[in-house]
């Protein structure tokens, strides 16, 4: 008697599983195929600096008549690849589509009728910026995961629901930037105004103010130059914990820099900052800055990878 209960226990919870999964599939594609929606893209400004970080946002208006839900995969990144072309057309850099797994944040956008929904990202996690000056064109290719529904197939004499997907057509635009001659001061001074958003204003709603300073701490993540080695040390002391780690990290990586592998060895063996939850993305950093080959780095760390084992990392960080 008991194994019997213990067996209808177990179908009624897959049976709520499966109910509860339905439901879910049914709600993502309540709307079904054919999104009426108008796309537009524009940059923080015009100008830039070589490795300057660029703040692209997408103005996603809904002419229909419904809620349209979109869709841009795991971290709202997935969706996306990038390109820029100079003057003759020819592509000088290039950025495939980004997979993530694991823990992601939410990519979806939800945008009303008649109303102009906005998507913010950083073209530098896809495309260097580190380019002569002159005029480019930037591409962004948007190629959306499909929404799934369910259509019924009759197989002799029953019938079967089955589950599809409803593939988007992929979204292509253009916008035109210019990368200026360097100006040092000027470029620490955007460094120092990206900083500065770490302190909440009294003015604003710690909600408000939340999304700015990550999207200034994207933007000093990701930005492609030796003078925001310091301030990308500054963000992982800061935070080690923050979501843009992985990033700053690999900023420092790509720098070859002494400052930057030491400020990274200088983090892992500070005990008011270093914890178990964060070594492995930190000592993976180390190692690959001896990578570079540069003797510099190589004999300033030796005793470092003495102590300190590579970790085996699930999956490259992207």
């Amino acid at each position: 008697m008991k194994r019997n209960l213990k067996r209808i226990g177990y179908l009624l919870t897959i049976t709520i599983v499966l109910v509860s999964f339905i439901d879910m599939l049914n709600n993502a594609c309540a709307q079904g195929p054919g999104q009426s929606l108008d796309w537009s893209i524009k940059a923080n400004k015009t100008a830039f600096y070589a490795g300057e970080p660029i703040l692209l946002t997408l103005n996603i208006r809904s002419t229909g008549t419904q809620e349209e839900k979109v869709n841009f995969g795991m971290d709202g990144l997935e969706a996306f690849s990038m390109e820029i072309h100079d003057s003759n057309n020819i592509i000088v850099s290039k950025g495939d589509k980004i997979q993530r797994f694991g823990v992601s944040r939410v990519g979806t956008l939800l945008v009303t009728p008649g109303e102009t929904g906005q998507k913010s990202i950083v073209l530098n996690r896809w495309c260097s910026t580190l380019l002569p000056p002159g005029q480019y064109r930037v591409v962004c290719r948007i190629d959306r995961p499909g929404k799934f529904y369910f259509e019924k197939i009759k197989s002799g004499d029953q019938i079967v629901v089955v589950t599809k997907r409803h593939y988007e057509p992929m979204t292509v635009l253009e916008l035109d930037i210019q990368i200026i001659e360097m100006d040092r001061v000027r470029f620490k001074e955007m460094l120092e105004t990206l900083v500065g958003f770490e302190v909440k204003p009294e003015a604003k709603s710690k909600r408000e103010w939340l999304t700015e300073r990550d999207i200034a701490r994207e933007l000093l993540a990701l930005t492609e130059s030796e003078l925001a080695i310091p301030y990308q040390l500054q963000l992982l002391r800061t935070d080690p914990y923050t979501w843009f780690g992985p990033d700053a990290i690999n900023s420092l990586v790509k720098s070859g820099t002494l400052e930057a592998a030491r400020g990274l060895v200088q983090i892992i063996e500070d005990p008011s900052i270093y914890t178990v939850d964060v070594e492995s993305i930190f000592i993976d950093g180390v190692y690959r800055l001896r990578e570079t080959g540069k003797a510099e780095i190589i004999n300033a760390t030796d005793e470092f990878v003495a102590k300190y084992k590579r970790p085996v990392l699930a999956k490259p960080n992207d």
